[in-house]
């Protein structure tokens, strides 16, 4: 393995001596080792310096998709700022900002660089690639009709006709969610106009003729539809079902045949044909084919439609309904349903002349509703019946029979049935262990954790005689687990000692180390150069953590860096190099991707799909769009915004501040100095929050010429923290300036019109 070290000595002499080919050449060495993203972006900086772009945007995406992988999002995003800064129209890092903005929850952060990628793979002829960032885009705004549209419009641009047709489909999708039968009609029509055998658009028109009462017009479409899918099981069952609609029975059995040949186990054809009968009047055979129906209703969660089916054939099958009714109603937790279903099943078990079952029942409902006195009437006197005619339930089963039937019980929620039954068998077979295991099973069910124990340790003893110890120790845990506090579990093992809960008291309020992952980003930004950055973070960060001396360094570091600079300027020097690996890269030279105006009209789309959302007193969202709007260059939409969330009293003091810095960042800097004044006076504490808005307002004063009034704000901060931001600095300068008579209008540094890659 190489001396990394050494070879990178050897790079930086190359370096020094202007060999930058040479540089290259060692630092590739320590690549084929040690391909990681910081040697990565180093390479990058070697090559951009020697002018070769493609090689330098090449080696930092590598080094970005190291950081992607690492989890390091910060980073790579700063390092596909750098390679916008050499192309802006690169779309893999503009698709890649897309995708970091979107693991963000910045929907229109990342719709803007998905759009931007988009214009740049189109203009490429990219295709594929064109299609994948198109569905991210609609990903994120999927019922949004006006931008679905116009994406619709792109792909025809494009060609792709496929693509315009699914569009077509979503849409009418969409339209018939909204209830516009018209324009659902008129979106499936163009699917159709596209692909004339479009099978879904078939059946969408099918079901919007049958929506509007036109059945003969549904069966026209279908009869078309089975011309072109002759062996569709589904588009001869729609075709059953509306002639079935139009009784058109015969024909409806044709179809009918016709889905049980191309698939024997169709349940939906028994569920058509049940329809028939039930319209002929057989409601027998009716509930004959709907049984199946029954059971997929009960799989597929369709509570309602099952309960309505029962209940229409109770007089057909008042038994099969009946148990069925109590065990929907258990499900659902129904307890009142579920006695009067209980009863309803113990009157037809009594006209059977099924005494005992029905009693059962009885006794089950009434500890649902034990006040009901016709139905303790109605126990006593089935008890009569049944202890006058009792027969030995024993002579007559076996054990292993009568587990089989207690399951049968317990499947329809006869869970008194089931314990009758088992309980009988325990003096004749005392020993048998599947025996005792249903009755812990059956115990725990009904929540009788005595019982449940009990049969627990019998089985304990029972596993101990046969040398079962495993499962003797597990009955022996499983009682534990079910009622820890019975007396009887001490003389058998001793209760496992739980381990200590230990609550974590939640911090109150913000702590600095929820806020690493900002500080890293921005120590990144002071390395990569970029000063402005890093401090916009740190001075977040620093108002809500004025105390900190971690975040005060940076901000030191970074008004040592600007001092530096400025010094440079003023002796008329340029800038010196600095060390390739932190070349640095000013914000200003960033340009917003320009996009055709089609993809623009897109993007429009999808603001005024998002806004048209939002209520005007939903503020808190209202600020978190001005930020994200703020934050990709589109400083009209943020003003707007933060003068929407100003209204609200508890948003006031930040979106004061976040409007006055819109307002500067236009120049408008008399606008930004009345917003910071009227907020300054609506302040009743005069806290970090409160100097932090008169150094702005001292800031606003500055760029706006009014050095007297800055000065006067800047010493009246300084009186309160000497070491708050760069006060000191700016006192010194402007004393200068006032002092020279220099009290005219600044002209402010022309900024071009740019987009925020972060």
């Amino acid at each position: 393995m190489s001396d990394k070290s050494a070879i990178i000595k050897e790079a930086q002499r190359y370096l020094a001596r202007g060999q930058v080919d040479k540089a290259i050449a060692e630092w590739e060495k320590i690549i084929k080792e040690y391909p990681d993203a910081t040697n990565y972006n180093t390479i990058g900086d070697l090559y951009l310096k020697k002018g070769d772009k493609k090689d330098a945007i090449d080696s930092y995406h590598k080094a970005a998709n190291f950081f992607r992988h690492e989890g390091f999002s910060l980073k790579a995003l700063a390092l596909y700022k750098k390679i916008l800064n050499i192309d802006s129209s690169d779309a893999e890092a503009l698709l890649s900002l897309g995708e970091l903005n979107e693991e963000k929850g910045l929907s229109t952060d990342a719709i803007k660089y998905y759009l931007a990628s988009a214009d740049s793979l189109s203009k490429s002829g990219k295709k594929k690639k064109l299609l994948e960032v198109y569905d991210k885009i609609l990903t994120l705004s999927p019922a949004n009709i006006p931008l679905r549209s116009r994406v619709a419009e792109i792909y025809a641009k494009e060609g792709l006709m496929t693509e315009v047709a699914k569009q077509y489909f979503q849409i009418a999708l969409l339209y018939v969610e909204k209830e516009d039968t018209e324009k659902a009609m008129g979106y499936y029509q163009r699917v159709l106009n596209l692909h004339p055998s479009d099978r879904e658009a078939i059946l969408g028109i099918s079901y919007l003729y049958e929506k509007t009462g036109n059945i003969e017009k549904a069966i026209e479409q279908m009869k078309e539809a089975i011309t072109l899918f002759p062996e569709d099981a589904d588009i001869h069952t729609r075709s059953a079902e509306v002639y079935i609609m139009a009784d058109r029975f015969d024909e409806a059995r044709k179809e009918i045949k016709k889905i049980t040949e191309i698939e024997p186990a169709n349940v939906k054809a028994k569920r058509l044909l049940g329809d028939i009968y039930l319209k002929e009047g057989d409601r027998e055979k009716a509930w004959t084919e709907y049984l199946p129906v029954l059971d997929e209703m009960i799989l597929d969660e369709k509570y309602d439609d099952a309960i309505k089916l029962l209940n229409s054939f109770k007089d057909i099958d008042p038994l099969e309904t009946g148990k069925r009714l109590v065990s929907l109603y258990r499900q659902l937790g129904e307890q009142v349903q579920v006695a009067s279903e209980l009863v309803s099943l113990g009157n037809a078990l009594v006209e059977k002349n099924m005494q005992r079952e029905a009693l059962n029942c009885y006794k089950e409902a009434r500890e649902i509703t034990p006040e009901d006195d016709l139905l303790n009437a109605k126990i006593v006197e089935i008890e009569e019946e049944v202890s006058a005619e009792t027969v030995s339930i024993k002579a007559d089963k076996t054990v292993d029979e009568a587990i089989i039937e207690a399951d049968i019980f317990l499947r329809y929620g006869l869970h008194e049935n089931a314990k009758t039954l088992l309980e009988s068998f325990k003096d004749r077979e005392p020993e048998n262990i599947d025996l005792h295991l249903k009755l812990k099973s059956l115990y725990i069910d009904i929540n009788d954790k005595e019982q449940a124990v009990t049969e627990c340790l019998v089985l304990n003893e029972l596993y101990k005689k046969i040398g079962d110890l495993a499962n003797s120790e597990q009955m022996v845990k499983e009682a534990q687990e079910i009622f820890p506090e019975d007396q009887r579990l001490a003389s058998v093992a001793a209760t496992p000692v739980k381990e200590e809960e230990v609550t974590v008291k939640p911090p109150e309020g913000p702590v600095i180390d929820d806020y690493i992952e900002e500080l890293s980003e921005a120590d990144f930004y002071i390395k990569q150069g970029l000063a402005d950055e890093a401090r916009e973070i740190l001075e977040r960060l620093q108002n809500m953590f004025p105390e900190n001396e971690e975040i005060s360094q940076r901000m030191e570091s970074i008004r040592q860096i600007i001092r530096e600079e400025e010094k440079t300027e003023t002796a008329g020097k340029g800038r010196e190099e600095s060390p390739v690996t932190e070349e640095a890269l000013e914000i200003e030279d960033i340009a917003e991707p320009v996009l055709d105006t089609d993809v623009m009209d897109i993007f429009n789309e999808f603001k005024k799909g998002l806004e048209s959302e939002l209520e005007e007193e939903d503020y808190e969202t209202h600020y978190n769009l001005g930020i994200a709007y703020k934050e990709m260059g589109l400083i009209d939409d943020a003003i707007r915004e933060f003068q929407k969330s100003r209204n609200n009293p508890k948003k006031f003091v930040h979106s004061s501040s976040m409007l006055s810095l819109c307002y500067m960042e236009k120049g408008l800097y008399s606008l930004a100095i009345d917003v910071l004044k009227d907020a300054i006076g609506n302040m009743k504490d005069q806290d970090e929050s409160y100097w932090a808005m008169r150094y702005d307002l001292a800031e606003a004063y500055e760029k706006s010429g009014s050095f007297k009034e800055s000065l006067d704000l800047y010493t009246e901060v300084y009186g309160w923290n000497s070491n708050f931001r760069s006060v000191s600095d700016k006192i010194n300068k402007l004393k200068a300036k006032v002092e020279k008579g220099d009290i005219g209008e600044k002209k402010p540094k022309e900024k071009k019109d740019r987009v925020s890659y972060l």
